[in-house]
């Protein structure tokens, strides 16, 4: 697979400086470090800058840790998916409905002690209402924090009914699942999470740098309003906590993209996910696997593709803030991630596939290259005139599990009309041979469908695309000042 290194650290370099980031973003190619960049501050107060060795601050406790732990123990066959919580909590009153893979899931309808009940309870307190808006986020995560344990969790959440039956879908999650996923490990273990976790993964991985408790110089930041910084330091006692450095969280990235940890079956059943790409503790970003680990500010958020050997991760000490360009939220994980999907993909595994809902979000972002912004219509009014008529029939091209471009076929039997409508290629994607590929797939697809001739139209200053389409065998049918109508007989 060919990539420009210093383009690709061009790239990051400027992605990284208009985010203003905080932090350290690398990327690995089958166990090879191909970028690591330093970025930001250390405390941006103080204006001291981030290093190489800054310390990092993480929850051992976080949904996606505790979610290894439970894989690791049922690779041991100490757990099942199956298994019932009353099993291990029989003290809460409905566990005896929750099995592991709800709690795994987020789906087991137990309310959630943070946001169903501590932040109600903040929004009736005089004391914090009267707050400045900055002061009230601080208590807010002291509060979510300082409680994070199970005996209080539970004496918050056991007189409460389920929210819905465990199981159900598309209802949200619960801070309070991680911290009953946490409590049944340190049962089956006799361990602290943070122990099991070291004994297992850390210490194997050699990730010397990683140590319980907190001894960090970086001070962290959240967000509010999506765009405002606010300083969040932890200046008070949190339980579960540990620290680590950039070096450590690069042996464990590499560790999540060689499929170690975990066995081959597991790694299996975890990196299966619903229409909306939602897993256990992994989602599916655009064709590559993700999850993070977050406290407070302090975050690692880490991608892998094991077909292509290809991962990457941010290690930050600042929430990402979030800009509106032209109808569309970006963010900085979105436009990194942007920039190492336009550097490694090339036609592998490329196959065409009906829009659906599993692909419709992807397929809705596909963009318009900048010098055909006149010559071809954008995703979404593309993929709105496909749904409007039966007679249009939508596809995706995918690179693997990533769109690449989107298809609009005219198939009209009744009246022996059949059109290529739209041909859109993604403007990272482009030069790649894409259009090519979906182009002659297009005229195969027709022909199974009956055409015995075919139009498509192009602008006639669009001559990318005028090319592809002539040494496919259109031949021009009438030309106009701005387009030309290209004709094919079928063989």
């Amino acid at each position: 697979m060919k990539f420009d290194r210093e383009q690709l650290k061009s790239e990051i370099d400027r992605v990284s400086a208009e985010w203003d980031m905080s932090g350290a973003f690398v990327v690995i190619k089958d166990g090879a470090l191909v970028h690591e960049g330093i970025y930001g501050y250390e405390d941006r107060m103080e204006l001291r800058p981030m290093h190489r060795d800054s310390k990092y601050i993480l929850h051992s406790e976080s949904a996606f840790l505790v979610g290894m732990c439970f894989f690791m123990l049922i690779d041991q066959g100490m757990l099942k998916f199956t298994d019932k919580l009353n099993r291990f909590i029989p003290e809460y009153r409905f566990a005896d409905q929750i099995k592991l893979i709800h709690l795994l899931k987020s789906t087991s309808g137990i309310s959630d002690y943070f946001y169903n009940h501590l932040m109600i309870d903040l929004n009736e307190d005089a004391h914090y209402l009267a707050l400045p808006d900055y002061d009230r986020k601080r208590m807010e995560l002291k509060t979510l924090n300082q409680n994070r344990h199970f005996e209080k969790v539970l004496s918050i959440v056991e007189s409460c009914d389920l929210l819905y039956a465990p199981g159900t879908t598309g209802r949200g999650g619960s801070e309070t699942n991680a911290v009953f996923l946490a409590e049944i490990v340190k049962r089956v273990t006799g361990m602290s999470v943070f122990e099991y976790l070291t004994e297992k993964v850390f210490s194997p991985l050699g990730m010397s740098h990683t140590v319980e408790g907190y001894e960090s110089n970086a001070v962290s930041s959240t967000v509010i309003r999506e765009k405002e910084l606010v300083r969040s330091p932890l200046d008070y006692h949190v339980t579960g906590v540990f620290t680590t450095t950039l070096e450590d969280m690069e042996k464990l990235l590499v560790a999540l993209a060689e499929k170690k940890i975990l066995s081959e079956k597991m790694w299996d059943r975890v990196l299966k996910y619903d229409s909306s790409g939602d897993g256990m503790i992994f989602e599916n970003a655009n064709g590559f696997d993700c999850g993070n680990i977050a406290f407070l500010g302090f975050g690692f958020f880490f991608y892998f593709n094991h077909k292509t050997g290809i991962s990457f991760a941010s290690l930050v000490s600042e929430e990402q803030t979030f800009k509106n360009k032209a109808g569309e939220w970006h963010y900085y994980r979105r436009d990194s991630r942007e920039v190492i999907e336009a550097a490694f993909t090339y036609p592998v595994n490329t196959k065409m596939v009906k829009l659906s809902k599993s692909n419709m979000w992807q397929a809705l972002n596909l963009k318009v290259a900048d010098d055909q912004q006149g010559f071809v219509l954008e995703a979404k009014s593309s993929i709105a005139m496909a749904l409007m008529y039966k007679t249009k029939h939508a596809f995706v091209q995918m690179e693997g599990s990533r769109v690449i471009g989107l298809l609009v076929l005219e198939i009209n039997k009744k009246k022996n009309y059949y059109n290529i409508d739209i041909i859109l290629i993604d403007k990272r994607y482009q030069g790649r041979g894409y259009g090519k590929i979906m182009l002659n797939w297009a005229i195969e697809r027709l022909k199974d469908e009956g055409a015995k001739e075919l139009e498509i139209g192009v602008n006639r200053f669009n001559h990318a695309a005028k090319k592809i389409y002539l040494n496919a065998g259109f031949t021009p049918k009438a030309i106009y000042d701005g387009g030309m109508t290209l004709h094919m007989k079928m063989e």
